[in-house]
């Protein structure tokens, strides 16, 4: 499924490569642990072959374990994922000016990809997109997300 979706996402790359780094929302790693695999991290690998375009697993870590957040409503989703990223200590004072293309599986609110931008632009991310696999219910909160797409197997969101 991973390549699929990557395949439907390419072509909604920048056009210019340069500098571009692609990255995935993080697992805790009990989740990995249990999971054995992390979709977006996937889905980022199969975008990387496609492209050409580098890809690297670590530069975010989620050092906060959050509950599922199936049947969450937004406000106790940005609850459960706030503080739960972090850039991955030896990213800290790299992450400044870098082009990142934020890979996450699914997006139903936003608070999962919010915490993560938030973080690298901290950080001192010059921009970041996000690709997501699947849209389960979209529902904007305030807060840094500029522009949504639906996309056929994909979606597009724009934090500038």
């Amino acid at each position: 499924m991973a390549r699929v979706i990557a395949r439907q996402l390419v072509r909604h790359l920048p056009d210019d490569h340069a500098d571009l780094i692609i990255t995935p929302v993080p697992l805790h790693w009990t989740r990995m642990w249990s999971r054995t695999f992390n979709q977006s991290a996937l889905i980022g690998q199969e975008l990387a072959a496609l492209s050409g375009i580098p890809f690297v697993p670590d530069i975010l870590v989620r050092h906060k374990r959050t509950p599922t957040m199936r049947g969450l409503d937004v406000r106790r989703r940005k609850k459960a994922v706030g503080g739960a990223f972090a850039v991955n200590p030896k990213w800290q004072g790299r992450v400044k000016g870098l082009r990142l293309i934020l890979i996450d599986d699914v997006f139903t609110t936003g608070a999962t990809s919010d915490g993560c931008v938030s973080v690298l632009k901290r950080n001192g991310a010059s921009w970041v997109q996000i690709f997501v696999g699947r849209v389960l219910c979209v529902a904007l909160p305030n807060g840094p997300l500029r522009y949504c797409a639906t996309l056929d197997l994909g979606t597009v969101a724009h934090h500038l």
